[in-house]
């Protein structure tokens, strides 16, 4: 009853704010999720706030029923991060409702922790509702996507652990490698996305631009504006069942080609499954993006720059129906544990797992550490309620 009662109290503030089931807000809000299987989600109701302090009423008003919902602060990798840090590293500013339902900001100056917490500790602290970020000056890009054969794509590894092991890096660069199934061709195909954040073909990407045979018709490297790229990157999303799930790996050419091999088998395990779209990505976490992170104020992420470079590993599948669902989890489950297996072993492996792309079943916040789990996960809820004790934290130390 308590989850009623809050909608009651909601409903008290004001009932335009609360969408319920059957109403036509409610099924578009619904449909308004990515993929099918987060529209299968039935909440209770959907919460529509507009303002930051409707957003603290309503907090206040369900306060004793229920911990709000809140919205994640994840990390955040883009074009820029070799240069600039995560996403999260340029908040210069939070605005966020607490669970008192006070509104408070964060930043370098005021709620210190609080800001350092909030750059990748997800939906622990509170409601954002504003985020300030550090602007820079950006003109054209250069980059695209480049489609080539599967036996050119380990020939792609090298020359990325090779490019992250450089000690005099070009930073202006992006660089993702993936290669995929898809029913259509009934073939694995390889991608590399590339980019430079200036205009113009770099050195460091030629490895990468010019690998061959590639398939020149579906080629899209050009100049173009931010927002061009970014379109292109996000057009034709599939609307299906799609689950995403991740690891990390020191940058080494024998666990990315175990990772690739583990991701063959698991193929074949899936094949079965309808409209089946399934792919490995490996998108690199260099040293210089740590440093930037670092210097930009820290996060709680835990990674130090002689932890990298590294490289986050995902695999990411789309089906049609949910009688193949237990089969896909599982099998990459499997596949994961597999690849960290072999990494424990070789010594490579990085407990660090990416937010955005973990999957229920795992664990990013444990994977930033003990120690940043202390700082920002147990001290900073307990100084918000006034209930930590720095003398006893320390004996326990």
């Amino acid at each position: 009853m308590s989850v009623l009662n809050a909608i009651k109290a909601v409903e008290k503030i004001s009932s335009d704010l609360v969408a319920l089931p059957g109403s036509d807000e409610y099924d578009s809000l619904a449909k308004s999720y990515f993929t099918e299987l987060e529209r299968e989600i039935k909440p209770a109701c959907f919460i529509t706030p507009s303002s930051t302090a409707e957003v603290a009423d309503i907090v206040k008003a369900i306060k004793p029923f229920a911990m709000p919902s809140m919205l994640a602060i994840c990390g955040g990798l883009s074009y820029f991060a070799y240069a600039q840090g995560l996403i999260c590293d340029n908040v210069v500013n939070y605005e966020i409702v607490l669970a008192s339902g006070e509104i408070v900001n964060a930043n370098a100056e005021v709620n210190r922790d609080l800001w350092v917490a909030l750059k990748g500790g997800g939906n622990n602290f509170g409601i954002v509702t504003r985020f300030d970020l550090r602007a820079f000056s950006q003109g054209q890009l250069w980059g695209g996507k480049v489609f080539y054969f599967q036996p050119s794509f380990s020939g792609q590894i090298s020359s990325l652990v090779e490019y992250l092991k450089d000690p005099n890096p070009d930073v202006d660069v992006h660089i993702c490698l993936s290669l995929g199934y898809a029913p259509v061709i009934s073939d694995l195909l390889a991608m590399n996305d590339i980019f430079c954040t200036r205009p113009e073909k770099p050195k460091a990407l030629e490895p990468f631009s010019d690998v061959e045979p590639q398939i020149n018709e579906m080629k899209t490297l050009r100049v173009a504006s931010l927002k061009a790229l970014t379109d292109e990157g996000f057009s034709g999303a599939v609307a299906n069942r799609v689950i995403k799930m991740t690891t990390t790996v020191k940058a080494d050419t024998e666990i990315l080609e175990y990772a690739v091999n583990t991701f063959r088998t698991a193929l074949d395990k899936l094949k079965g499954a309808e409209n089946l779209l399934f792919s490995i990505t490996f998108e690199p976490i260099p040293v210089s993006l740590i440093e930037q992170s670092i210097a930009r104020g820290g996060n709680p992420l835990g990674l130090k720059p002689s932890d990298g470079p590294l490289v986050v590993i995902l695999l990411y599948t789309s089906w049609d129906k949910p009688s193949d669902d237990d089969q896909v989890y599982e099998v990459n489950k499997e596949a994961l544990q597999e690849i960290e297996a072999k990494a424990l072993d070789k010594n490579v492996y990085s407990p660090y797992l990416y937010m955005n792309y973990a999957f229920p079943h795992q664990d990013p916040i444990n994977s930033y550490g003990s120690e940043k789990i202390v700082s920002c996960f147990i001290r900073r809820p307990l100084l918000i309620r006034g209930e930590f004790d720095e003398e006893e934290a320390r004996a326990s130390e």
